[in-house]
């Protein structure tokens, strides 16, 4: 089958097998694993004759053809919604998360839930947890729904990614032993069972300057180059790439000060609310023109197929990835993320501040101080030492985005 007929057979064959499943291929796509399960040979064949995963074959055919609720939990059952939306409003209320925080919150409840109810054929998350003679059957429906993510989900490559996902969602079930909902945390000691409890390691691999440069030379796609600059020359979130707007650059500031991004109130996890760009101008001042219609949303990265507007984190992973994948660079053993990305610029980052103090040594020692680090502290306005920290940036960066 060429790419026109596997088309034809996901709407002729795949969509009234989705419908029978009681999936709705109007809003959803099928999930890896279900694909797999139903269609083993399809699978095989969009990767070895297109080399194209599920989610890439989706994006190319542009299914589903209806907006998608990117945080709406519509699939469940009336009363476990109404769970999770009020244990979400007390983390906003009550608790005064952010709202970033309850956005990446609401994104890991809703992709864990959506799994559940895929495999275990409910709609209805509470039911069981009533009962204490369900806890054991429950922990293994749990069980089996990480087992699940595990394989799906881009976000859990990592020890610490793993604990983090079980954190966050055994908060949720806390909050409902808590309130008398449910009669325990089917949660409770997940990490154990999956041997996720030791240490996670801190000293995690991250991209060098040539592999950075390979990535930037093999997006052939403009949208392509804009989510690496964004990523390695900017150190964003995949998020924040994802969501960027327009209206969150300022490329050419009044004060004679670099062009940078600034992050609204509630847009932005943690962090400063403004971020510097010190490289890759050319890639987004282009992707900008690309973009330039009466009808642009403004969305750097737009989607036709999502209510924001904008594509999901999910597909900047996925696109992060391919490219990675195409210029053949590995970390670790393993493709590359944006989480690598962004660890470059952290990386490159840390380096040039410590530079730029090994430059100020002879001035600490002129003036009696014990390291070059008080003279940036104390001697130099903050204006000042991040003038310098910039330019000692963007020296490094320079070059870098270019093919």
């Amino acid at each position: 089958m060429d790419l026109t007929d596997c088309k034809s057979f996901y709407r002729e064959t795949v969509v009234p097998a989705m419908k029978d499943d009681g999936l709705n291929p109007t809003v959803e796509t099928p999930t890896y694993a279900w694909l797999n399960r139903q269609f083993p040979g399809f699978v095989k064949h969009l990767q070895r004759r297109f080399d194209l995963s599920p989610g890439q074959f989706y994006d190319e055919i542009g299914v589903p053809e209806a907006p998608i609720e990117s945080g709406s939990f519509e699939f469940l059952a009336d009363n476990t919604q109404q769970a999770v939306e009020e244990y979400l409003a007390e983390l906003s209320t009550r608790r005064g998360r952010a709202d970033a925080t309850i956005d990446t919150r609401r994104s890991i409840l809703r992709r864990y839930m959506k799994v559940y109810t895929n495999i275990h054929d409910t709609k209805d998350l509470l039911a069981p947890l009533e009962n204490p003679d369900e806890r054991v059957a429950e922990m293994d429906r749990v069980a089996a729904t990480f087992d699940e993510l595990d394989q799906l989900d881009e976000a859990l490559t990592t020890l610490a990614s793993r604990r983090k996902y079980v954190q966050d969602t055994r908060q949720f079930y806390k909050h409902l032993v808590m309130f008398g909902t449910a009669a325990y945390n089917p949660l409770a000691d997940l990490e154990i069972r999956f041997g996720w409890d030791t240490t996670p390691s801190w000293d995690n691999q991250t991209l060098d300057r040539d592999a950075v440069q390979r990535l930037y030379t093999a997006a052939t796609e403009l949208r392509d180059r804009f989510i690496v600059v964004a990523c390695c020359g900017w150190g964003l979130r995949p998020s924040e790439v994802a969501s960027l707007h327009i209206r969150q650059l300022n490329l050419d500031p009044d004060d004679d000060s670099h062009p940078y991004i600034e992050f609204g109130d509630g847009e932005r996890k943690n962090g400063p609310g403004t971020v510097a760009l010190l490289a890759g101008l050319e890639t987004v001042e282009r992707r900008i023109e690309a973009l330039a219609d009466p009808e642009w949303s403004g969305y750097l990265l737009p989607s036709s197929s999502a209510t924001s507007g904008h594509l999901t984190a999910e597909t900047v992973r996925r696109r992060f990835k391919s490219v990675a994948e195409t210029a053949g660079i590995t970390v670790d053993g393993t493709t590359p993320t944006p989480k690598t990305g962004r660890r470059f610029w952290y990386t490159t980052y840390g380096a040039a501040v410590r530079r730029v103090a090994e430059r100020f040594e002879d001035v600490a020692a002129e003036q009696g101080s014990t390291s070059a680090q008080v003279v940036l502290d104390n001697y130099l306005s903050e204006s000042e030492a991040r003038s310098h920290r910039r330019a000692e940036m963007r020296e490094t960066l320079a070059g870098l985005f270019t093919a």
